[in-house]
């Protein structure tokens, strides 16, 4: 009896090693190592957990590609120095990264001029009034007193709108249009665009287009004969030259000459430095002082002023100044478009050469065609040094007369 227990049990337990090495084989028969058997569908995900049988999950679907896409806040602006080549028939836009505390020289080729500066908002980005304009081949920008700068992190379309735009009208026709970017850090800032094209090259496209060219400028030729192609000279050939003259010849009258008034002006106003009073605010080492205008003629007047040195060095005075532009400024007394010159007719001055010692006065008497001004309109004087050619000092005549 005992005997046939015993026998029992070994084959009870007998059976139970048998079926576990069977379990063991299987385990390692579907084990990653030795994968024998069928390959899985691509359908169904195999997810193993410790300690327990694999389990199948079905995949929730094929993930979708995302496009490329644009990022708002990293507009392409121009920044640090670059220079463009610009086709003589493209409409160009450049655009250009200005920081607050910044500033953005524009230099336009030699042998082109400026026939006009048209700023979207002065009170955003400032053109530099440059009492030279129409013989500068530069423009200099600068942030206005509304100029804002984007919040640090900015996301969205706001991050990148352009402050203003500003357009270069040149004379042989070429219009290029700026868009101004507010960007927070000067290193973002264009400090320096170089701008190539060739004005020929302009004029050409220009005139096969039927466009207007030589905006300004000499030409004795009609739109109709520059559009055909004729120049003056062969116009001039084409001509038939009357027989006989009937009325004289178009003679310009000689201008008038004021240098008497002028030296007889400058010599009172050296005699009596008093009468100069009211002085502007320093600029670079110089101050301005003027008395009203008086009037020399029906289509003349003159102007009496001093300029002070009031620096440590001499100063020299660029030549062909001091100078007199009318500016059309806003209701906030900011300009809104470039300066135009106005013909000196005869200038005398205290001393003979463009230098002033420092701490000195010199004075000044400018004989000038009288203008016609509108009510936005101002007469000013201008004088510039070599040592800040491009911030000349300035003084208010229309402002002055008035009081």
């Amino acid at each position: 009896m005992k005997f046939t227990r015993s026998m029992t049990m070994a084959l009870a337990m007998m059976a139970l090693f048998a079926v576990s090495l069977a379990v063991r084989a299987q385990d390692s028969a579907s084990g990653p190592k030795n994968q024998i058997g069928p390959k899985r569908s691509t359908s169904q995900t195999a997810v193993a957990a410790p300690g327990r049988r694999f389990a199948h999950r079905k995949p929730t679907g094929n993930r979708s590609v995302i496009a490329p896409v644009t990022v708002l806040n990293n507009p392409e602006y121009l920044s640090g120095e670059a220079s463009i080549s610009i086709a003589a028939n493209s409409n160009p836009l450049l655009r250009i990264g200005m920081a607050q505390n910044g500033v953005t020289l524009i230099e336009f080729p030699a042998s082109d001029k400026f026939f006009a500066i048209h700023a979207g908002n002065s009170d955003l980005v400032t053109v530099e009034k440059s009492p030279s304009l129409k013989r500068d081949h530069h423009l200099v920008l600068r942030a206005g007193s509304g100029f804002l700068v984007p919040a640090t992190g900015a996301r969205g379309p706001q991050a990148i709108v352009p402050a203003t735009s500003i357009i270069a009208q040149m004379d042989s026709g070429m219009a290029i249009t700026v868009m101004v970017y507010p960007v927070a850090l000067l290193k973002q800032q264009a400090h320096r665009v170089v701008i190539n094209y060739k004005p020929e090259e302009v004029v050409s496209a220009r005139r096969a287009a039927g466009l207007a060219i030589n905006l300004v400028g000499p030409e004795a030729s009609s739109q109709t004969e520059l559009a055909n192609g004729t120049t003056a000279a062969e116009s001039a050939v084409k001509t038939p030259t009357p027989t006989a003259s009937t009325e004289p010849p178009n003679v310009p009258r000689p201008k008038a000459d004021y240098r008497e008034p002028v030296e007889t002006a400058l010599s009172e106003a050296i005699k009596n430095p008093k009468w100069f009073k009211k002085w502007t605010k320093e600029r670079h080492g110089l101050k301005i002082s003027m008395l009203p205008s008086r009037e020399l003629s029906d289509s003349a007047r003159m102007a009496l002023f001093a300029v002070r040195n009031t620096g440590q060095e001499p100063l020299r005075i660029i030549s062909g100044y001091p100078d007199l532009y009318v500016e059309t400024l806003n209701e906030k007394q900011r300009p809104v478009e470039a300066g135009t010159k106005v013909e000196k007719l005869n200038l005398a001055s205290s001393a003979d050469d463009n230098s002033i010692p420092p701490g000195a006065t010199r004075y000044f008497v400018l004989a000038y065609e009288t203008p016609i001004l509108g009510a936005q309109q101002h007469l000013k004087i201008v004088v510039a040094h070599m040592s800040a050619a491009d911030e000349p000092a300035m003084a208010d005549l229309t402002a002055a007369a008035a009081r």
